[in-house]
């Protein structure tokens, strides 16, 4: 099945250098906006606007107090939302983490009072974020499952696996059948963040996820670069927040100063010629995938061979212990990942 990345974000990783964290290939991003009827996480418009500009799709979360009225919270995230006067493109979302020293019998009706006025407002069916155990403990009814109404809503779950591997897949809480995200890890490392970050997968492909938020594709012409000493796949990505495997598609040649790059527009959908990202696994096994290599020719660069193989410069570079990517021999064995 196929996944896309994206990340979710507060706080705690303020100073976001969105370009950069788009080229790293995120497609989706969920900021923080309020905490029960006190809390304004304040990088939240820094982060609405910075991953707007970067390309990447948006929504908005509550961490919910299960102690707080559910009514007053709700009304706490609309009117802090509505300050940017951009309800973003994914649904909302309720985070559902701690019980705050109430009973099941307590959560689940909060939870709908808070769900069904932020979809009045916002026009979406929100998401359900939570942990398998939470919900297993706290988000059901005395028969010991989910409320009937459950299924109405997208869930994201949040699962760490102890070692994330591609093609891996969570495992639902008792009375789940589906997921449309799975948060595989708090602690990930991604460029333009100077903090761990939460990494996620949408449960689809590109064009599911826009689909999944209702979004327009953007009409948009590539921008031009010139290139300039010093310049390199990697660093022209960063700065137009786009991946290199984009840039490299849409320029397969090696950079001189004074050449003229085309750069393609940063917006969370494929570029033409570019496969999204599968892994097909049952019972949470993992597919695994033939050691492919190649044999470097006369004329061949390390751009040429990426787009040829369908991989990245990075990529190759890392597999061979490449050190400078504008030196490879005719002859040379490449290991292709």
């Amino acid at each position: 099945m196929a996944t896309v990345p994206g990340i979710d974000v507060s706080y705690w990783d303020a100073g976001i250098d969105w370009p950069k964290v788009r080229a790293t290939g995120q497609r989706f991003m969920f900021a923080k906006a309020t905490e029960g009827i006190t809390y304004k996480d304040p990088t939240f418009d820094d982060n609405w606007f910075g991953a707007k500009s970067a390309g990447l799709l948006r929504g908005a979360y509550h961490f919910f107090r299960c102690n707080v009225d559910a009514r007053k919270q709700a009304d706490y995230f609309i009117d802090y939302v509505k300050t940017v006067k951009d309800n973003g493109e994914l649904p909302p979302v309720l985070d559902l983490e701690t019980n705050d020293g109430m009973t099941k019998d307590k959560i689940v009706p909060a939870a709908k009072i808070w769900l069904d006025r932020v979809e009045a407002v916002f026009g979406k069916k929100p998401i359900i974020y939570s942990g398998q155990y939470f919900l297993q403990d706290y988000f059901v009814l005395k028969g010991g499952g989910p409320p009937d109404w459950a299924k109405d809503y997208p869930l994201w779950l949040a699962q760490y696996p102890n070692q994330y591997i591609e093609g891996m897949k969570p495992t639902l809480p008792r009375g789940w059948f589906s997921h449309a995200i799975w948060q595989y890890s708090d602690k990930g490392k991604v460029n333009g963040i100077n903090a761990a970050v939460d990494m996620n997968l949408f449960n689809g492909t590109l064009e599911d996820l826009y689909k999944f938020a209702g979004a327009s594709i953007p009409d948009q012409k590539p921008k031009t670069h010139v290139i300039a000493k010093g310049d390199n796949f990697e660093s022209i990505a960063n700065a137009y927040g786009v991946t290199v495997r984009e840039l490299v598609m849409a320029n397969p040649q090696l950079l001189k100063a004074g050449d003229k790059l085309t750069v393609p527009v940063a917006i969370a959908i494929p570029q033409e010629g570019e496969s999204t990202p599968e892994a097909e696994s049952g019972s949470g096994g993992v597919e695994t995938t033939p050691k492919r290599t190649y044999t470097v020719k006369a004329g061949d660069t390390l751009s040429f061979i990426a787009v040829k193989h369908s991989t990245t410069v990075a990529a190759i570079a890392s597999a061979n212990d490449i050190k400078n990517i504008n030196s490879i021999k005719v002859g040379q064995v490449l290991v292709i990942p």
